[in-house]
Order: structure tokens, then C-alpha cells, then sequence
């Protein structure tokens, strides 16, 4: 198999689904939120499904990361620097632009913003609200950190296989006792805390992560019933958006990605998490201001882009990147004194 290097086409990619999820935003969502002033409005209907593609590429590099350490607790602090910094900034900037300019009723209050601080609140719907509504996704991405977590702290990365086996059967059978109840409180509980409606995304990332190191049957066959889950789950269109995306992971493994390689997308990959915390809410508050003044052509959707852009950019490399050197320098610093520390100290 290739070898991907700097994967810089997973950067690529994350990128696009970045973009896809911000026109999506941008176009349909707010629509079908506020409706925009202009009749017969660009649509961007399934730019949402950015989202299962940021999901595949968690799953991939998630486990290609813990593959390089059996530490849970490094690891967990990895995850909370790489998370924390850029979003904590985001929570605040977001929550204090729906204060000052009213967006029809989408501020939440002063405890759910401070709730909010600890990215928690995806655990509790219905009770804390998001501060922005594209923040659901980091609830599936924390519960996904939580079952590599586990699988590090027993020391289970040799059994990934069987254990994503056993993940894509519970969730099936999950979706099925709901489907069966008609969503009952108890089996609704056990889809949502087990994200049973993405699993087999993360499942299909690692899946490809082990075909690129090793070219084994199982694997394929593992990623054949991720794509029948998928099909089973939702609607054929979504679903043939997803196969799409399997395909891209196939190119991807085997190096046929190479046109992805390029400045803008790798840039664009860089800053797509700061993108997709910034940029909602913030462009929604930009195009009804836009709007309330005649400004209602879709040509001028670029002003929001790049403001969420910019700002994303400011976000990654004034917060986020400095941050992560911070700790890594702390780290290293922490070890050294560690390591010449006398035996009996």
C-alpha cells in the first residue's frame, strides 16, 4: 500500500467536508430556518453530509494515532489540547454575537453558555442548549474518544477488528429495538449514547487505516457491511453520497489522491476545525444582516465565507497551534526534568 506521508490529502478532504458543511449552512439550513429573502435561493442540500465524512477521517486517524502510544492518559490529553483552546474561544465569540444582534430566538442563556465551555452538553439534550447548533457533532466525536479510550486502558488495539464487529452488531441491534418500540425512551437512549447512527463511519475510517498497513479480506468485507448499514439507515441518495466517499477512502489508501495535494485544500484542511466552530451562527448573523439590506444575491455569500474564514485562521494559528506547541514544549520539558531526576529522589 501507499504510504500517505504528511497526509496531506486527509487534509484535503477534511477541508472539503468543511466547505461542504459551511454552503450547506449557508444555503439550506438557513432556509429552512429563517428563509432567505430571495425566492428560489441556491440550495447546497446535502453539504451536511461533510459531517460522515469528518466522521470516516476520525476514525481513521484516531486509530493510526493510538497505534503510536498504549498511554490513555496521553492520549486524553492530547485530545483535550488539539479540542479545548479553539473552541472554548469560539463558545464565547458565538454566544456574545447572538447577545448583541438578535437572531430570532437563537441565544441561549447565560448558564447554557458557561455549560457549553465544557462541550459536554451534546450529553444532555433537552436540557443544555448549544451555544451553536453545529456543535452536536462533538458529542459523536467525544463518544467515539471515549471507546478508543477504553480500548486503550484494557489494551485491546490488537483485537480492533473483532471489537468493531461487536460495536456494528450492538448498534444494529439498537436501531432495531427502536424501529420495533417506535422509539421508546430506553432503546432511543442506547441508539444516542452509542451513536448507533455513526458507528459504522468510524467503524469504515479504521477499516481503512488497517487496509493501507495490510491488505486482508476481513477488512473489506468489515467496510461492505458498514456500507449495508448505512443503506439500511437512511435514505439512498445520503447513502450514495457516503459510497462516494468509501471510494475516496479506497483512492486515498492507494495514493490516487494526489491531485487533493495542493496548497489551498492542505490550508483549508488546517483550519477546518476552527471553520466548523466559527462559522455558523456567525455567518447566519452576517447574511440576515446582509439580507435586511438588499444585499440578497447568492454572489454574496462570499462575504460570509471569508469572514468565517478569517476568522478561522485567526483562531487556528493565534489559538489553537500555539496552544498545542505550548503543551508539547511543556511536555518534553516535564519528561527531561523526569529523566534526570536521581533514582532516589
Amino acid at each position: 500500500m501507499s504510504n500517505l506521508g504528511r497526509l496531506n490529502e486527509l487534509d484535503a478532504l477534511r477541508g472539503l467536508a468543511a466547505l461542504a458543511v459551511v454552503l450547506y449552512h449557508y444555503t439550506t439550513r438557513y432556509e429552512a430556518i429563517f428563509g432567505h429573502a430571495k425566492t428560489s435561493y441556491f440550495g447546497f442540500n446535502y453539504g451536511n453530509l461533510g459531517v460522515n465524512l469528518f466522521f470516516m477521517i476520525s476514525g481513521f486517524v484516531i486509530f493510526m494515532t493510538i497505534t503510536r502510544t498504549n498511554n490513555v492518559t496521553d492520549f486524553a490529553k492530547k485530545r483535550i489540547i488539539r479540542l479545548y483552546p479553539s473552541y472554548i474561544v469560539a463558545v464565547i465569540i458565538t454566544f456574545v454575537a447572538v447577545k448583541l444582534y438578535d437572531l430570532g430566538g437563537r441565544g441561549v442563556t447565560l448558564f447554557d453558555g458557561v455549560f457549553n465551555l465544557t462541550m459536554l452538553q451534546g450529553f444532555l439534550p433537552g436540557v443544555i442548549d448549544h451555544v451553536d447548533g453545529a456543535y452536536w457533532s462533538l458529542k459523536v466525536e467525544l463518544t467515539f474518544y471515549i471507546i478508543i479510550g477504553v480500548i486503550l486502558f484494557f489494551g485491546l488495539k490488537q483485537r480492533v477488528y473483532l471489537l468493531s464487529i461487536l460495536w456494528l452488531i450492538s448498534t444494529s441491534i439498537f436501531q432495531v429495538l427502536d424501529a420495533i418500540t417506535g422509539g421508546y425512551i430506553i432503546t432511543k437512549a442506547l441508539v444516542f449514547y452509542s451513536i448507533a447512527d455513526y458507528a459504522h463511519l468510524f467503524i469504515a475510517g479504521i477499516m481503512f487505516y488497517l487496509l493501507k498497513t495490510e491488505n486482508q479480506l476481513k477488512y473489506h468485507l468489515l467496510i461492505g457491511l458498514c456500507l449495508i448499514y448505512e443503506f439500511a439507515l437512511n435514505d439512498s441518495k445520503a447513502s450514495l453520497f457516503v459510497t462516494m466517499f468509501f471510494g475516496v477512502f479506497y483512492l486515498l489508501i492507494n495514493g490516487k489522491l494526489s491531485l487533493l495535494n495542493n496548497k489551498i485544500l492542505t490550508f483549508l484542511g488546517a483550519i477546518s476545525y476552527s471553520l466548523y466552530l466559527i462559522h455558523q451562527n456567525i455567518g447566519y448573523i452576517i447574511i440576515n444582516f446582509m439580507e435586511n439590506n438588499g444585499l440578497t444575491n447568492e454572489v454574496y455569500l462570499i462575504i460570509p465565507l471569508l469572514i468565517s474564514i478569517s476568522l478561522a485562521t485567526l483562531l487556528t494559528y493565534s489559538i489553537e497551534k500555539p496552544s498545542l506547541k505550548y503543551f508539547k514544549n511543556k511536555t518534553k520539558l516535564f519528561n527531561n526534568d523526569k529523566s534526570q531526576k536521581p533514582i532516589n529522589a
